[in-house]
């Protein structure tokens, strides 16, 4: 299936969510499906980062969110984008179903996703800087980078679903659960990205969302290693597995909030993993 297609599957699906009434409240209606974060088209080898859903921060000015007197309402938040967009918004004339009859306008949302680490990304990755943190600082120990800068593998994120809600994933599980997971539409969506990406690895941080996707991927869980950072600051457990073709790693720290770690140890957690596993 060629992206295209992917773009099309994806929007008519956010069409369909966003006429139950659990989902309404939950979509923002400038949000295309973000179906990755980065250079796609990039001829390095790819390390793909995988979490649940694009955040709301994607789209929203979260500077500006405090203003609303009711947490998580859609009509406050919907006046709240940010100004500086990373990802394409839709106009205020434009709908879900723009994209669906608009090639033009598919072709500049998938633009905005390779460009994403070219502008700024949410705080979240990390950054192009020498001792950049967050996942950034994993992936530098590995040879890898989100950003344009040398390094052996280009790193890229997907999610389980590529809609940005109001909510967070975790208030929002049952509904997901229902009306995305359970007819296996989320997973042949990833698996038809891993296709696309063809990743020399995939990444998987904080234990909950490793034990959430290897349950949704019927994912076999090896048994963990303890590491010891012996340079840096940090420590953690680590798994490797398989899922078809593709090989996994998966920490236990929350790598958009690593608090135990400092740089050194997220550089160093890296680099062990390269050497361990050969990459």
């Amino acid at each position: 299936m060629t992206v295209d297609n992917i773009l099309i599957k994806a929007t008519r699906k956010l069409i369909h969510l966003n006429e139950i009434a659990d989902w309404n409240n939950e979509l923002l209606s400038k949000s295309p499906p973000v179906l990755w974060f980065g250079n796609s088209k990039s001829p390095k080898d790819k390390v793909l980062t995988i979490g649940a859903n694009p955040s709301r921060w994607e789209f929203l000015d979260q500077s500006q969110i405090k203003t609303c007197s009711v947490p998580y309402h859609k009509a406050c938040y919907e006046t709240k984008y940010l100004s500086k967009q990373r990802f394409l918004h839709l106009s205020s004339t434009q709908t879900y179903s723009d994209i669906l009859l608009s090639k033009s306008l598919r072709n500049e949302i998938v633009d905005s996703y390779d460009n994403y680490f070219k502008k700024y990304p949410y705080k979240w990755f990390g950054s192009d800087k020498i001792d950049s943190y967050f996942v950034e600082g994993l992936l530098r120990g590995l040879s890898a980078s989100y950003f344009e800068i040398e390094s052996e593998f280009r790193a890229c994120h997907i999610d389980i679903f590529p809609f940005a809600t109001i909510s967070d994933f975790n208030k929002i599980q049952s509904i997901t659960k229902r009306d995305i997971l359970s007819e296996l539409w989320a997973k042949n969506l990833v698996d038809e990205l891993l296709n696309y990406f063809n990743p020399k690895l995939i990444l998987i941080f904080g234990v909950s969302n490793f034990n959430y996707i290897s349950k949704y991927f019927n994912i076999h869980k090896a048994k963990g290693v303890k590491w010891q950072a012996k340079e840096g600051k940090g420590n953690c457990d680590y798994w490797h597995t398989q899922y078809g073709n593709y090989r996994i790693i998966a920490v236990s720290v929350n790598l958009g909030n690593p608090r135990s770690f400092n740089v050194g140890g997220l550089n160093e957690l890296g680099e062990h993993l390269r050497m361990q596993f050969n990459l």
